[in-house]
């Protein structure tokens, strides 16, 4: 009988701890939308490029996607006053606090809208130009600015 109760109390006080224990993405910092002014991938904005921004987007489902957008200038000869709109997903992520993991491969998107040229614009289409690769990052949070020291995503990013 006193056997009994023994086992039904350490179970009901493991259960309570391991409940007790869990952590969802939710309550990782890294968790949330980052964003920056740099031009995804490059060193430094082009020369036909009015401004630039990059986006990454951290899910409490662990899914991370990437957004990258370039306007054109109005009077450049190549897709004037577009807003060049490339979309990766389809990816994961994990972090241990100091590195992000992405795992999978990503599928990505480009679309070109509010062009100066109605003709230029263009429905969202598959592309290869845009992807994150698989990999480790090593990053700090610090409030709310987020660098990511290395890899394809290496940047300075505010919430």
């Amino acid at each position: 009988m006193n056997m009994n109760r023994l086992v039904i109390g350490l179970a009901c006080v493991s259960s309570l701890a391991i409940a007790g224990c869990s952590v969802s993405a939710a309550d990782d910092p890294l968790t949330g939308n980052w964003k920056n002014t740099e031009c995804f991938g490059l060193a430094s904005k082009p020369a036909d490029i009015d401004s630039c921004s990059t986006e990454l987007d951290f899910t409490v489902d662990l899914d991370v996607k990437l957004i990258a957008k370039e306007v054109s200038l109005a009077a450049t000869a190549t897709h004037p006053g577009c807003t060049t709109t490339k979309i990766a997903s389809g990816q994961k992520w994990s972090t241990d606090s100091t590195t992000v993991t992405i795992t999978g491969s990503s599928a990505a998107t480009l679309q070109r809208a509010s062009c100066v040229n109605e003709t230029d614009n263009q429905a969202a289409t598959t592309t290869t130009e845009i992807s994150i690769p698989a990999g480790n990052s090593p990053y700090t949070i610090s409030g709310n600015t987020l660098t990511i020291a290395s890899g394809a995503l290496k940047g300075i990013y505010t919430r």
